[in-house]
C-alpha cells in the first residue's frame, strides 16, 4: 500500500513538472505567409510567444529548405533581414514602436531594383486583440504577402510589387 502511494505521488510530481515545463515553453503563432512568384517558394512568419501571449521574437519557416530563421524583437528597430541575396538585403522588416503585449507598426522594405539600388516599402501593422495576433494593411486584415519579381534581360533584378491577400 505504501509503495503504491509513493508510486502515485512520484507520478503526480512528474506530471506536474512536465505540465509546468510545457506551459513555460514558447509558443509560435503564425501571422503571415510570404510568397515569391519566381520560384513558387513560400515562407511562414511566426511570432514567438511566452505563456502570456507576449511576443519576444519572430521566426520564419522556409518550406523549400525546411529551415527556421529566428529574429529578436529588440533587433526590429534597426531592421531584420527576411531575405538576402549575396550582399543585397532584398526584404527587411523594421519597427520602431513594437510593444511585446500589443504590437506595432512595421515597414516592409524591399529591393525594387538591384541595378540602381532603388528600394520601395509597404506599411503593415501587427496587433494583439487580447486573443490573437493579426496583421493589417490600411486597416484591413491580411494573411499573405506575394512578392512579384522584376526581371531585366531574363534575370531577376528586384521586386516589382507586393500583392496583399
Amino acid at each position: 500500500m505504501l509503495r503504491l502511494l509513493k508510486t502515485n505521488l512520484i507520478a503526480a510530481l512528474l506530471l506536474t513538472l512536465f505540465m509546468g515545463i510545457q506551459s513555460a515553453q514558447a509558443a509560435k503563432s503564425k501571422i503571415l505567409v510570404v510568397t515569391n512568384d519566381e520560384d513558387s517558394s513560400y515562407y511562414d512568419l511566426y511570432l514567438e510567444l511566452d505563456e502570456f501571449d507576449n511576443a519576444h521574437g519572430l521566426s520564419m519557416y522556409d518550406h523549400a529548405d525546411k529551415e527556421w530563421v529566428q529574429f529578436q524583437v529588440k533587433d526590429l528597430s534597426k531592421g531584420v533581414d527576411l531575405k538576402k541575396e549575396g550582399s543585397h538585403k532584398v526584404i527587411v522588416l523594421k519597427s520602431d514602436d513594437f510593444e511585446h503585449d500589443r504590437g506595432g507598426h512595421f515597414l516592409v522594405d524591399y529591393l525594387n531594383n538591384g541595378l540602381t539600388g532603388k528600394r520601395s516599402d509597404l506599411e503593415i501593422t501587427i496587433d494583439f486583440d487580447g486573443h490573437s495576433w493579426k496583421v493589417f494593411h490600411r486597416g484591413a486584415e491580411i494573411e499573405q504577402l506575394n512578392f512579384k519579381v522584376k526581371k531585366f534581360l531574363g534575370k531577376t533584378v528586384g521586386i516589382d510589387r507586393v500583392e496583399i491577400q
